[in-house]
């Protein structure tokens, strides 16, 4: 891994992140620390100790390499408003509310699986002093709530190279920004922002981290350094540049976002400063359903034949079991046949086993996300139940059959998120169209980036959008709406015009060879997400890829394992090569199957009960990523 000297006693080494080493004598400062930064490395620097290390953020890959150095004596400094992600790690792990029903996004999935003592934590306006140099510190949130940014000035000496081919200007002021920034009018991720705003949970607050970017990107332009040293990406010799440019093209990709959202139906005046905008898509007319399509309860609908029966669609709530039971009662329906699920989100599935149970009926979904209801404990995912559905029926794509007096079509409908379905009601001279969550009369719900809605055409949204131009149905019902809404082919080419003016913004903004990548948390995953296991006895856990780029990928694994625990890296091929433009899932239904590697791991024989976290290291087409996934081991008894 290459080492870049940018000023007098000043270098940044490559690694997962860029880590910044000011050096004095034998002695060093780190800015964040990677897990590739050695000794050896430090030594090649003239480094044999390392005294302080100045945090940016919590987040794995920056810190995953303080460990050795805290051994050996050094202190780590570290965000006020994060502390407790580094010292009080222990709590956030064993904390079920972030496992389940996860509505809120902040801090994201790195999270420390270690404690990390912090001597000092620093919020804006302190300064560091160390070995004669003045570090001052400015908070600036937005990749995380809580990142600060170290502005270094350094002395003077005569004749030093230059940053990079043709720069000029000698730098007296350096800035480590952390991840608020990429590049020139670029970000790392966006999953990053994904925060709740104006009484918002962060499930809905695609982009909402932007409120709080954008000043910080203000404060980085004007903080007087001739250089930001961003956490992923090159040197920035420019920062009001770049700054800017960043700060346009986010402003750019939320226009776009909020003209088609449904936000706007149901929060009408929850994007005021955009109601104006003569991009944003005028609502639909919305229209009652026919009098065989009934309201349950929560997000529930069912659909009744003329003999009686009741096909449900998602039960998410004690209430719809309890209405249904009633309506039997009174002689409304004579039975329910069974309940179709549109999407694994808990409002839609918590209670499809006492459903199952009260009316002995099947539960039907689409092949995508039938393993999410059986065996949730396999991933992680927003809004996820605990709850498994048992005996779950899967249904293939365009799969067809007879229900009563209808015709009942599947299909894979992933506009809110990829593990969804959709339903083609064909009766009464009707075609209905059963979209879960995927559309509203102002545009589409799609909120949420760890969803994993992903971008061009046949696919996420696109996808949606191509089905209801070809199936062209007269109703189209989300589970959250009392009333349906139709679109016409020319509503679906403004929408589809708005989704391609998005994947340019998106392509500009992010620094991926796709921007799924930037949108995709999960184009990394390691499955099942959680197990159990005896003390001694292996395990595997696979590392999914999602390769979203038109190129095939070699991919690398390699986990970080507690102490005592062993693996064997000699008898397992921990390499893959991920074939180009991937499906987001490994099944075999898939056309386009994702890539996957597996580790065998086992915990010692003497190990002690509890819950083991283990991250993986990920390197990906030659870069290394750094702990960048974990998998979650509960060690029996």
């Amino acid at each position: 891994m290459p080492t870049q000297e940018i000023a007098p006693h000043l270098s940044v080494l490559d690694g997962a992140v860029n880590t910044g080493v000011l050096v004095s004598g034998h002695k060093a400062l780190l800015f964040d620390c990677c897990d590739s930064v050695t000794p050896e490395r430090l030594r090649k620097l003239g480094v044999d100790t390392v005294e302080l290390i100045l945090c940016t953020q919590h987040r794995r890959p920056n810190t995953a390499g303080v460990y050795p150095w805290l051994e050996r004596g050094a202190q780590v400094i570290a965000p006020a408003a994060e502390q407790h992600l580094f010292a009080g790690v222990a709590a956030y792990w064993q904390s079920w509310r972030n496992r389940w029903h996860l509505y809120h996004y902040q801090p994201g999935p790195t999270v420390p699986v270690r404690e990390i003592p912090v001597a000092h934590a620093v919020a804006e306006g302190d300064t560091i002093a160390w070995e004669g140099y003045s570090i001052r510190v400015l908070e600036t949130p937005g990749a995380t709530e809580g990142a600060v940014s170290y502005v270094v000035d350094l002395p003077q000496p005569e004749g030093f190279g230059s940053l990079s081919p043709g720069l000029e200007t000698r730098a007296s002021r350096v800035c480590f920004s952390g991840d608020a920034l990429y590049g020139p009018g670029q970000v790392w991720d966006l999953y990053s922002l994904q925060k709740g705003f104006d009484g918002l949970w962060d499930y809905h607050g695609f982009l909402g981290g932007r409120r709080q970017l954008l000043p910080t990107l203000e404060r980085l332009a004007v903080c007087g350094a001739d250089w930001l040293i961003p956490s992923h990406g090159a040197p920035i010799a420019d920062p009001a540049g770049a700054c800017r440019l960043t700060s346009e093209r986010l402003e750019a990709l939320w226009r776009n976002y909020a003209a088609t959202s449904a936000l706007n139906y149901y929060f009408p005046s929850l994007l005021a400063e955009l109601k104006d905008d003569p991009k944003r898509i005028a609502p639909l007319p919305t229209r009652e359903p026919p009098p065989f399509v009934r309201r349950v309860a929560f997000t529930s609908f069912a659909l009744l034949s003329d003999d009686g029966a009741a096909l449900l669609i998602d039960c998410g709530h004690d209430s719809v079991v309890e209405t249904l039971q009633q309506w039997i009662g009174r002689g409304e329906i004579k039975a329910v046949d069974g309940c179709w699920v549109t999407h694994y989100h808990d409002d839609h599935v918590d209670c499809l086993g006492r459903a199952a149970n009260a009316f002995n009926c099947p539960i039907l979904t689409d092949q995508h996300m039938a393993e999410v209801l059986t065996h949730p404990r396999r991933f992680f995912l927003p809004c996820i139940s605990p709850n498994p559905a048992l005996g779950v029926r899967a249904t293939g794509e365009g799969q067809s059959w007879s229900w009563h007096e209808y015709r009942l079509t599947a299909y894979h409908f992933p506009g809110q998120t990829l593990y969804h379905s959709g339903l083609l009601v064909e009766g009464h001279g009707l075609k209905l169209f059963f979209a879960g969550d995927s559309g509203a009369p102002t545009g589409l719900d799609d909120y949420c980036a760890p969803n994993r809605v992903f971008t061009g055409a046949g696919r996420g949204s696109r996808r949606c959008l191509e089905l209801w131009r070809t199936l062209q149905p007269d109703l189209i019902f989300n589970q959250h709406q009392d009333q349906a809404f139709a679109l016409t082919p020319a509503d679906l080419d403004l929408l589809e015009a708005r989704l391609v003016e998005r994947e340019q913004i998106l392509a500009d903004l992010l620094p991926w060879p796709a921007p799924d990548f930037g949108l995709d948390d999960s184009w990394v995953r390691s499955y099942p997400y959680e197990q159990e296991a005896n003390p001694g006895a292996p395990v595997a856990v696979e590392i999914q890829f999602t390769n979203h780029s038109a190129e095939p990928i070699e991919a690398a694994v390699e986990p970080a394992l507690p102490e005592g625990w062993c693996w064997n890296p000699e008898a397992e091929t921990a390499t893959v090569l991920a074939p180009a433009r991937t499906d987001g899932q490994t099944d075999g239904f898939c056309a386009h199957p994702d890539a996957s590697v597996r580790v065998w791991l086992a915990a010692p024989e003497d190990a002690r009960p509890g819950r083991y976290i283990i991250p993986f290291r990920i390197t990906w087409g030659g870069r290394y990523l750094g702990q960048l996934r974990h998998a979650i081991v509960e060690v029996r008894q």
